[in-house]
């Protein structure tokens, strides 16, 4: 059962999560044979104040 976790600094719309996710599910399902049934995928949107690279915040 393959548990995908896709990390966002900041935020995206639900049609996009929608075309993420039915991407993701049919890359799984192509090259790994993972039913598309037993894919899970979990979208976390972080605040961008909340994310940092090089020791500096994003937001």
């Amino acid at each position: 059962m393959p548990y995908v976790n896709v990390k966002l600094a900041g935020s995206i719309s639900k049609e996009q999560k929608k075309e993420i996710a039915k991407e993701i599910t049919e890359t799984l399902q192509k090259h790994a044979h993972k039913p598309p049934s037993y894919t899970y995928i979990v979208f976390e949107e972080v605040k961008m104040e909340d994310w940092a690279i090089g020791g500096s915040l994003l937001g």
